[in-house]
């Protein structure tokens, strides 16, 4: 970047008519050539441009023309101002890290992302933050359900000790550009097997599935030669409510008369009458088109959630070793081109064409403790149990129960008999205290089982286990009856493992959790003088968010504290929120009781507080700083307390990877960095107490470090400290004996935020937020009996 301007210009852009948008960037290429004299500008394909010369805006606006690939032509007009802070310091880019400036040079890095993004609009397809290539011909990766995975370039300015560029790989599903009667054939009919359409293929029965497709969708609709018409492009709102021989609809004299009709009258016989149409276009509208006559559009990016198949297919093509994803990158990087780019090369940017290379460290694993002072090591993550007990467990025997659903050909009694006899079995080689009988009980319908719940819990049982059948009550129901309604302890199973893959392991992982709920502790970490945190909370917090087109269901807050010695026994609060806001509204409350409970439980207020926090972006930081801790010092000061405060952001969403030298081996397949990597120079702010740790062995694919913002650090502790700190607490997670990516605090808060979404599901919310979460209060006798339920 030594040969980068000083400072670039900045620009407002305004092109009407404001739709469709998709044409804009034609359009201000267009005004760019004949109106700016072939200035290089970067247009961020909205509302902004960004030169590096002085451009002439007044009267500088100007019509132009844009023919789309079907041979349309659209007429818009430009218009360019310049913007009240006009001048972008481009200097601050080389300066931020000489001047101790701990504000990021945001508008810089804006400018220029757009400036890197310029030849990637050019040859590829846009969606988030990555640039997508198109399949090439018979290298189509298909998901099925007629999607196909469409490989792609990330990239990001970001800031270590010099200004980098972060390039990375993305995977994401788009619908496969086919004609609708290919569609048909090969997904729609049919989700496994091609099926071919005749004159007599009717749609109705796979209406829904078809219809989960093909809504929101664009489609190029073909009209016949004898129409004389270019091709239109429509949204698809569904399948008409009849086929095209069926399916009437008003001319403009207001006759009415069928869609085969209609074509026929303008010399088109449809081929397939007895298929429904589309209906397109605005939905109060009847507009029907001929499914033969249209295909869908290529290169559509969809906001909408893959299915479970998709997913699973997805994982397949991405999930590969660190050598592999590097090579992505560079062909990506190839194909693109960017030093050939005019635009890039008058801001006086060069894309080098290897990676940075960085010094790592790798920090020790912690040794693992169990009852009678039994230490195991960890080795590449993960470490055996062996025939060592939970580290505590309580003392009494537990009354428990399993209950099963009645379905014909469902389970029988005997498999549950079996089933309890081998959990039972297991349990007593780990320490975990059952009666030697469980009692079976079958329910047949919800009513049913919420009696069964009412009894189990007036005989007070410690514990239910709940097979979930394959068809019927689901585990939503079963959590919200048992944790809101009645206030009883279930740990829940899927009939299908019960039946097809039950074995030790599987048990195994079964009583990690379930000692856990009935306020055992799996194990702790030796001593380690290093991190030797006296009377410390660990507090974890997670927001999550409904999907874009669920704006009016609430975001679920979960936040998790620590109430022991070790940082393996934590109590949960969740709350409900505006589903825009990304801080956490009620932080005094829920740190008032978490500190209310760590004080029942010690007889006094802890005396340092690790919080972290997770779901945060980069420009969230001040936000987090100025509410949240906030609300955790006024939770304090009320209770008279100062407690030192260190708040760690965890960052996962990030597009950093490590690329270890070297080929893959027989005990590490993927190639990755081994668990424990810090990397804390070179592609760190240098003024920010910033780190990247891997300290999980990736089972696979390329593993993905998180990244921690250390925001405030009252104590003054240590990188070091909290470093070791972070990875000891990444092997307390209670669900395994592996060591995970990311801290046990801000991992259970997670759950606690999924368990509050459970507590949404399937209910209509007319409310506001905070009326919805009264409606939803946990059982408090069975939150202080067993806090660490929600694991």
């Amino acid at each position: 970047m030594t040969e980068m301007p000083a400072k670039a210009y900045h620009y407002d852009v305004k092109i009407t008519p404001e739709r469709p948008k998709k044409f804009f960037r034609d359009a201000f290429e267009q005004f760019r050539i004949i109106h700016l004299k072939g200035a290089a500008v970067a247009f961020d394909g909205r509302a902004s441009c960004f030169s590096v010369d002085k451009l002439e805006t007044a009267g500088n606006g100007g019509d132009v023309k844009v023919t789309d690939r079907h041979g349309r032509t659209l007429n818009y007009n430009v218009q360019i101002k310049s913007t009240a802070s006009e001048q972008i310091d481009l200097n601050s880019l080389r300066c931020y890290m000489k001047d101790k400036i701990y504000d990021k040079p945001m508008q810089a890095m804006q400018c220029l992302e757009v400036v890197l993004a310029a030849p990637c609009h050019k040859k590829t397809i846009r969606a988030g933050r990555s640039f997508f290539k198109s399949s090439e011909p018979n290298q189509r990766l298909d998901l099925g359900e007629g999607y196909e995975c469409l490989i792609g370039l990330y990239q990001a300015f970001v800031l270590g000790d010099r200004p980098f560029i972060n390039v990375d790989i993305s995977h994401k599903s788009f619908p496969i550009a086919l004609s609708m009667l290919e569609y048909l054939e090969n997904y729609g009919l049919n989700s496994r097997y091609a099926t071919k359409i005749t004159t007599t293929t009717n749609l109705q029965q796979s209406r829904t599935y078809i219809e989960q497709f093909i809504k929101g969708i664009n489609i190029i609709y073909e009209p016949p030669a004898s129409f004389n018409s270019a091709p239109r492009i429509f949204k698809v709102n569904g399948l008409s409510p009849q086929s095209a021989d069926q399916q009437k609809f008003q001319l403009e004299d207001k006759k009415e008369t069928t869609v085969k009709e209609y074509f026929r009258g303008r010399n088109y016989i449809l081929k397939y009458p007895n298929l429904h149409c589309l209906h397109v276009g605005p939905p109060a509208k009847q507009i029907y088109v001929p499914i033969e006559l249209c295909r869908i559009e290529e290169g559509q990016a969809l906001n909408r959630k893959d299915g479970t198949n998709q997913v699973s297919a997805m994982i397949k093509y991405a999930a590969t070793s660190t050598n592999e994803r590097k090579g992505k990158i560079i062909n990506l990087l190839k194909y693109i081109q960017h030093n050939q780019d005019p635009t890039i090369s008058r801001f006086g940017i060069k894309i080098v064409g290897d990676f940075i290379t960085v010094h790592t460290r790798t920090l020790n694993p912690p040794q693992v403790e169990y009852k009678n002072k039994f230490m195991t090591s960890v080795r590449n993550g993960s470490w055996r149990m062996d025939n060592a007990k939970f580290l505590e467990l309580p003392t009494k025997v537990h009354k428990w129960a399993v209950l099963y659903f009645h379905e014909p050909r469902g389970l029988v009694y005997n498999e549950v008999a079996d089933f309890a006899r081998k959990f039972r079995s297991q349990a007593l080689t780990t320490a975990v205290n059952l009666e030697e009988q469980a009692e079976i009980q079958q329910w047949k319908d919800d009513r049913q089982l919420d009696n069964c719940f009412v009894d189990l819990k007036r005989d007070k049982f410690d514990l239910v286990i709940v097979i979930i059948p394959n068809r019927g009550t689901t585990y939503d129901t079963i959590k919200q009856k048992a944790e809101l309604t009645h206030g009883i302890l279930t740990q829940c199973i899927k009939q299908f493992t019960v039946q097809r893959k039950l074995n030790a392991q599987l048990i195994g992982n079964l009583l990690l959790k379930v000692n856990s709920k009935l306020n055992g502790i799996n194990h702790k970490l030796k001593d380690d003088p290093l991190t030797r945190l006296v009377n410390t909370m660990y507090l974890g917090a997670d927001v999550t968010h409904p999907s874009p087109d669920q704006r009016d269901i609430p975001s679920v807050v979960g936040v998790a504290a620590s109430h022991d010695l070790y940082g393996a026994a934590y109590n949960m609060q969740y709350r409900l929120q505006r589903s825009t806001a990304e801080e956490i509204e009620d932080m005094e409350g829920i740190v008032g009781e978490h500190l209310r409970i760590y004080h029942q439980y010690h007889k006094k207020y802890p005396d340092h507080i690790i919080y972290y926090r997770d779901g945060v972006s980069d420009g969230q930081f001040p936000k987090i700083k100025s509410l949240e801790l906030r609300g955790i010092y006024s939770a304090c000061a009320k209770l008279k307390i100062k407690p030192h405060l260190c708040c760690a952001i965890v960052v996962k969403r990030h597009h950093t990877r490590f690329f270890p030298q070297g080929e893959p081996s027989q005990y590490n397949k993927f190639n990755n960095v081994n668990p424990g990597t810090v990397v804390d120079r070179t592609i760190v702010h240098p003024n920010e107490m910033q780190f990247f740790m891997v300290s999980h062995q990736s089972i696979q694919g390329t593993a993905k470090p998180t990244r921690y913002n250390i925001i405030e650090n009252t104590g003054n502790l240590d990188i070091d400290l909290l470093q070791q700190l972070t990875y000891n607490l990444c092997h307390m997670f209670p669900r395994c004996t592996r060591s995970v990516s990311y801290p046990t605090p801000a991992y259970l808060a997670h759950l606690v935020a999924a368990r509050g979404r459970v507590y949404l599901a399937g209910s209509r919310l007319v409310n506001s937020p905070q009326v919805e979460y009264q409606k939803r209060l946990i059982n408090a006798g069975f939150m202080k009996s067993n806090p660490m339920y929600f694991v």
